[in-house]
């Protein structure tokens, strides 16, 4: 793997905050990574908060550039970024994995990782992103989140964090390679094989429909949900716009 320059805190509110002022005071190499065992204020999507346990987890944020990528062409960041996730926890043998939609990763039905992606655009292209990446590793309890899961729940293993990141980083790198060589469709075919629920009958809900039966049959390239609803018709649907029953 490339050289990476890893930026360990003992804590720090978020990673993504912390890489993104960084990347205004200097110029930052591919790869630069900012790692932390206690994140005060993680952020998922939409706002959301991540939650974490210190030293019982992988918090970190990674900073990559691109040439050529265009503003339309960003779902594929987050599904690269995905298929890495899911790539290291298959070598680290978690079972049941799957990528939940929008770039959730689930062992068993429950999340173990989240993923939030931040891009610097200009004109019509990416020019840069911070990934951040968040793993629940040793955790063995969640307090009021039934939802959530650990590596080590999920195997009943102890498992050395910073073998974790070790072998995330490499996973990125060769996943964040395939998208600079613009192998788009291996991209797009192989996140849509690894969705939560594909092809499985499940209740759905959106602010006008309170709660409904259909199929996942994938995503789109531009990023949306797809769902067939009674008499095969076929909706797609934008994140946030929908919700998973479980």
């Amino acid at each position: 793997m490339s050289p990476v320059n890893i930026i360990k805190l003992s804590a720090t509110p978020s990673t993504n905050t912390y890489l993104k002022d960084l990347s205004k005071t200097c110029f930052l190499k591919d790869y630069t990574v900012v790692v932390t065992s206690r994140q005060t204020k993680g952020r998922g999507q939409v706002d959301a908060q991540w939650h974490s346990q210190p030293n019982n987890s992988l918090t970190l944020s990674v900073f990559k550039r691109f040439k050529g990528l265009q503003v339309s062409q960003q779902w594929y960041v987050s599904m690269a970024v995905s298929l890495a996730v899911f790539n290291t926890l298959t070598h680290l043998k978690i079972p049941e994995i799957s990528i939940k939609w929008p770039n959730d990763i689930m062992s068993r039905s429950k999340k173990c990782c989240g993923i939030l992606i931040e891009n610097t655009v200009k004109g019509d292209q990416i020019d840069s992103s911070i990934i951040g990446i968040g793993i629940n590793v040793n955790e063995k309890q969640f307090n009021n989140l039934p939802l959530a899961s650990s590596l080590r729940l999920a195997t009943g293993n102890y498992f050395d964090i910073s073998l974790v990141l070790k072998m995330l980083l490499q996973e990125l790198e060769i996943e964040l390679t395939r998208l600079e060589n613009q192998d788009f469709e291996a991209i797009f075919n192989s996140y849509n094989k690894k969705l939560f629920r594909l092809d499985a009958v499940a209740v759905y809900s959106t602010k006008t429909a309170p709660a409904f039966n259909a199929i996942l049959r994938g995503v789109s390239k531009s990023g949306l949900l797809v769902l067939e609803h009674e008499a095969s018709q076929r909706h797609t649907y934008n994140f946030k716009e929908i919700k998973y029953h479980f």
